[in-house]
């Protein structure tokens, strides 16, 4: 079973992980969204031992970078690399350099983009210090789709309770409030968004 597995992932490294390694500016651009297709599949699938080692790869990551980079315009592509790395991170151990986060911050401000980013860049250890933000959070609301980002939204809340700023939980009140008008809302989610509105009110 060990031989199958092996096979398998033996075939991801020379046919999607050696190529775009090596030679991803001979692809076309169609060409090049399957292949980066491919490898976010592979970052998405069963997490491995076997992929351990070039999952967290930095190398490799600032190649996904570079293309990123050279393929600016092209949200499929974009799309792809901002979950892979997310997934890398997550699942395989990938550092986040200074780097891979500047890229991530640059692809906030790309509407299509900017949702997958949100997922998970606020957990990253340069947000802490990132000089914007507080200003990035209260605009999590806004990101489309905006009923997945509100659970975004509560999720960052609930996890820097404790580091609101003073004259921001106003605002943050004011999100939840304006949630909790919402019709169909379920009663758990309305106890989620009152219990939070109550420990900012008395802290």
């Amino acid at each position: 079973m060990e031989n199958k597995f092996l096979a398998k992932y033996e075939n991801e490294i020379n046919e999607v992980i050696n190529p775009l390694r090596r030679n991803w500016r001979d692809f076309a651009e169609s060409e090049l969204e399957t292949i980066i297709r491919k490898f976010g599949n592979i970052c998405r699938d069963e997490t491995s031992k076997f992929r351990k080692e070039i999952l967290s790869d930095t190398a490799l990551a600032e190649t996904l970078l570079e293309i990123g980079n050279s393929y600016s315009d092209n949200n499929k592509v974009l799309i792809e690399i901002v979950s892979s790395i997310d997934n890398m991170h997550r699942r395989y151990g990938l550092e986040i350099t200074d780097n891979i986060f500047r890229f991530l911050i640059r692809q906030t401000k790309n509407r299509k983009v900017n949702f997958y980013v949100s997922i998970f860049i606020t957990k990253l250890p340069q947000f802490g210090t990132y000089e914007h933000k507080w200003e990035y959070i209260l605009s999590i609301p806004d990101i489309a789709p905006k009923d997945k980002s509100r659970n975004t939204f509560y999720h960052v809340i609930n996890d820097n309770i404790n580091g609101i700023p003073e004259e921001l939980k106003a605002d943050v009140i004011k999100v939840f409030e304006n949630y909790m008008e919402k019709p169909n809302l379920h009663q758990h989610t309305v106890a989620q968004y009152s219990a939070v509105i109550q420990k900012l009110k008395e802290k």
